[in-house]
This record gives structure tokens, sequence and C-alpha cells, in this order.
């Protein structure tokens, strides 16, 4: 009796832990809701930005349209995609790209002023030994550098890069 009740929890708990859990269903090298441009430079503008989206249907859609309305972007690379056992909720995680609209002014100490824009050449400590990079993105809290024969892609902080010419 005691063996029989405890299965009967156990399968309960089990059943009910697994109906709050996320599946991951797939890895996609890019998704999109809009029309690409091939004359436009994409660049990253976020890198591991995540949505959840609850709908009866298109919820999928909708996490992919929230995460490139919030970032400004027009395409996920790198995207990771999660749902739940019912399938009404959805949740996305991946890189947001899109068309960078500004360069970013830097004022250092000595009262200059530098611009930063991408393609720019920048190097940076890496692991105590000083790395070329070329910008690849620019965002609220720093750059995103790509470096290296793998093209690597780091985010940096405007402190942590030095523009070269």
């Amino acid at each position: 009796m005691k063996t029989t009740t405890l299965l009967i929890l156990g399968c309960t708990i089990m059943s009910l832990s697994s109906c709050s859990s996320y599946t991951r269903i797939g890895d996609l090298t890019g998704i999109s809701n809009r029309n690409l441009d091939d004359s436009q430079q994409y660049v990253m503008l976020e890198r591991e930005v995540e949505a959840v989206a609850t709908a009866e249907n298109d919820a999928l859609e909708q996490a992919v349209d929230t995460m490139t309305k919030e970032h400004e972007g027009e395409f996920l690379r790198n995207v990771k995609i999660y749902v739940k056992s019912n399938g009404k909720k959805v949740k996305v995680i991946g890189d947001v790209w899109g068309i960078q609209k500004t360069a970013v002014n830097v004022n250092t100490n000595a009262n200059a002023t530098i611009e930063l824009k991408i393609g720019d050449n920048v190097v940076f400590d890496r692991r105590g030994t000083i790395t070329d990079g070329k910008i690849i993105g620019l965002n609220a809290n720093g750059v995103i550098v790509e470096y290296g024969k793998r093209k690597k892609k780091i985010e940096l902080r405007y402190d942590d890069v030095t523009k070269t010419e």
C-alpha cells in the first residue's frame, strides 16, 4: 500500500513539473518575420536576448516580433526555440541583428571626444594579450567586436577598447 501511494505521488509530481518546464524544439541559424534587403549591411545589435510569448496561435511569430521591435532589429541569428508542453507558450533566445543607425561619441578624461562606428579597427586586452578587432555593432552598454581568424565575437565596454587607424 505504501509503495503504491509513493508511486502515484511520484508520478503526479513528475507530470506536474513537466508541465511547467520548456522543451527545446530547435536551433536555427536565422529567423525573421520581415523581408531582408541584400543592399544593407546588417550588424549585431544585442547578444543572447530572450522573449516569451503566449498565444492561441502564432506564439513564435509574436516572440520574434517582440525581440526585433524592442531592440530595433530586423532579424535574429543563433536562435534557440523552446515551447511549453501545451504548445501555447514559446520562449526564443538569440542575437538581434539590424541596421546600425548611429555612431557613438566617447568622452575621455582628457576632454577629447572619440567617435566609434561600425567598421572601425580597435585593440583590446584579451587574457593579457593585446588583440586586434573590428567593430561590428554598437549598443548602449558598449561595442561588439569581431576578432581572430575564426571571427569570434565579444561585447566590450567602451572604456575597454582603443581605436586604431
